[in-house]
């Protein structure tokens, strides 16, 4: 697949994906969505990359949505029949496509993230902003209700009261109040975020056992949605269990005993347990 509105980079064993539409300020559309779902699965099959970090070209992460159909932007059936795009990828597909990922997302937000800009990276594991970096759920300010799961992600990441005073106000927010709120875990000068992003990225790629990374992602969103605690602790056993009898726990401690950098053998194509994703 040729992309016509990311860009997709590797360097050593992480990856980088560029929103380019840096005259739009890289407002979504469903080609870029589907383009940069598409790459991240080209991430996930490679066992020589183990990270990838997402951004924008230019001066934003991504202003919402293109609004260049006017009234009926939001009308799937207008559009459609408008046939302005092709809708390979539905919202709805979105966020299980990011969800089943084994490998992290580490979000580098550098400019606006608003409207679906803000909701499509809440699924994604870690967001550094710049301290440019805005963030907006003005979804009630166009008529609309907030998706791809949001009224369910964002209070779980900022608590409810948060959550409700952003969704319901659709006011835009800077970086310090996101960092305060919990919604990104790091605010960094603009000219130092994507070092910022690509040293926790080669931190992850350096130190981490991939296969226990990807056990480790796949229970803490799905634990998110459980609620019997008794099933949690079976599945967190099971997965403990098993990767302590496998060679990469073996190479985690000797390694640390040793005081010399892992050399990890495990692939996340080929040696998960034969019984994941256990439900």
């Amino acid at each position: 697949m040729s992309y016509t509105q990311i860009l997709f980079e590797t360097g050593g064993r992480v990856a980088t994906i560029t929103f380019n539409r840096p005259e739009r300020l890289n407002a979504f559309t469903y080609t870029l969505a589907g383009e940069m779902v598409d790459a991240l699965k080209k991430v996930d099959a490679n066992d020589d990359l183990r990270v990838t970090v997402v951004t924008g070209a230019g001066r934003g992460f991504c202003a919402g949505m293109d609004l260049a159909a006017g009234g009926t932007t939001f009308n799937p059936g207008a559009q459609q029949k408008s046939g302005r795009e092709r809708m390979d990828l539905s919202v709805s597909d979105l966020l299980p496509s990011l969800l089943n990922l084994k490998k992290p997302i580490i979000v580098a937000v550098n400019g606006p993230a608003v409207g679906v800009g803000l909701t499509m990276i809440l699924p994604m594991d870690i967001r550094i902003a710049a301290e440019s970096a805005r963030f907006g759920m003005v979804f009630v300010r166009r008529g609309v209700v907030p998706e791809l799961a949001s009224p369910w992600f964002l209070p779980r990441i900022i608590g409810v009261s948060k959550a409700a005073e952003l969704m319901y106000t659709g006011r835009i927010i800077g970086a310090k109040e996101a960092l305060e709120c919990g919604l990104v875990s790091k605010v960094v000068p603009d000219a130092e975020l994507m070092n910022a992003a690509q040293s926790m990225a080669n931190e992850i790629a350096a130190n981490t056992a991939p296969v226990s990374v990807a056990l480790t992602r796949h229970m803490l969103w799905k634990f998110l949605a459980e609620s019997d605690l008794n099933r949690v602790e079976e599945i967190n056993h099971a997965y403990f269990a098993w990767t302590g009898a496998q060679p990469d726990c073996q190479e985690g401690i000797m390694s640390f005993l040793e005081k010399r950098p892992p050399d990890w053998k495990m692939k996340v194509s080929k040696d998960m347990p034969e019984f994941f994703p256990l439900s």
